[in-house]
């Protein structure tokens, strides 16, 4: 599942969830798997669960989830939409035929009944996405940070496990890293620091011509 390239969102699970793996976890699973929109004579989206040896949604084996110390969690989403300039092609069509320019409610009603003839004969674009779930850590990897996938994302998993979600942070993450008492409390003690972009000096002030400034950096929680 891994990529020599790519991005990548943490997330904390606020909430707990049914043991990693367990019949409740998998059925949770299942409740919300993916259903196909192949057939759909709308446009529309379906999004939900399905596993690297099953893109269908319709089975859930433990062993294709299993990554050791995280569960390998994939997310489709498919989207069916007719092409914009055929629909165009066809208004055009009808508009030399009448000898003149649709009105609002003819250019709505043509779309509609163009749209139950072809949507039925359109396939929907597919794209998978890998998420890595890791109990002992209570954190979520996705591998997607695209708005609208976080978003589908974030919603899917309440929906699935009735639990929240939150954007992981540098402080968040070093806490999850297993340090002792004395680190963590000197982990709480940090605050940020800003060092000078490559444009501007300590003062904010633009760095002098032929001289380049160190680059911002942010340090902490």
């Amino acid at each position: 599942m891994f990529r020599r390239s790519g991005s990548v969102a943490c997330y904390h699970v606020e909430d707990s969830l049914p043991a990693a793996l367990g019949e409740e976890f998998c059925e949770a699973l299942r409740q919300q798997r993916f259903r196909t929109i192949e057939d759909a004579a709308s446009e529309q989206t379906s999004i939900g669960w399905v596993t690297s040896a099953d893109p269908s949604g319709n089975t859930f084996e433990r062993e294709h989830m299993d990554a050791d110390q995280a569960v390998w969690l994939r997310l489709r989403i498919d989207k069916k939409s007719a092409p914009t300039k055929w629909l165009q092609i066809h208004r055009i069509a009808a508009e030399a035929s009448e000898g003149r320019k649709l009105t609002a409610r003819e250019r709505r009603e043509l779309k509609e009944d163009l749209l139950s003839k072809l949507l039925p004969r359109v396939l929907p674009s597919v794209a998978l996405i890998d998420a890595l779930y890791f109990p002992k850590r209570q954190l979520v990897m996705l591998f997607g940070t695209s708005n609208s996938v976080r978003e589908a994302f974030l919603s899917l998993f309440y929906k699935t496990f009735g639990a929240r979600l939150s954007a992981a942070d540098p402080h968040r993450l070093a806490l999850a890293t297993g340090l002792d008492r004395q680190r963590i409390d000197a982990l709480r003690e940090i605050t940020p620091v800003r060092w000078p972009d490559a444009q501007r000096g300590a003062s904010g002030q633009p760095a002098p011509s032929g001289q380049t400034a160190p680059r911002t950096q942010e340090v902490g929680a």
